[in-house]
């Protein structure tokens, strides 16, 4: 199942997932946890969950909002989305049901980046995502 998550409620899951995720990082991590309660309070920060029973199998944390562009475009951006290991052969289904979800919200586009040293290229083709571009960074 498929739903959307209150941030604090799961926020013990959410940021051990997160910490998972620690070795894609080109920075030290310092995750403000009442931040994104924060956000997810003003409707900013979209957690959604993959449950199997009371198990979190996956998460996504979304930050939905009009495109600054055109403010008729509604985008979702992924700021974390983490898949446990043991569950990422059918994790389509996650995808779909974030995407049924978004839709009822009104989301037009929803962008996920793929980081060169732990692509997902091909998970996110599978699921219908094309490439846009490439992102880069340096530290200043």
């Amino acid at each position: 199942m498929i739903k959307q998550i209150k941030f604090a409620q799961h926020k013990k899951a959410i940021v051990s997932m997160m910490m998972a995720m620690l070795h894609l990082e080109p920075q030290t991590v310092d995750i403000p946890v009442a931040r994104y309660i924060e956000l997810d309070e003003m409707g900013v920060l979209k957690p959604f969950a993959w449950f199997d029973g009371d198990t979190i199998k996956g998460i996504a944390l979304l930050f939905v909002s009009p495109s600054l562009r055109n403010q008729s475009i509604v985008d979702a951006s992924t700021d974390v989305i983490w898949v446990t290991p043991e569950y990422r052969g059918n994790s389509s289904e996650f995808i779909d049901g974030i995407k049924v979800q978004l839709k009822t919200m009104g989301v037009n586009y929803w962008y996920i980046s793929s980081r060169d040293t732990a692509p997902i290229d091909g998970f996110l083709t599978k699921n219908d995502f094309e490439p846009l571009e490439r992102l880069y960074f340096c530290e200043v």
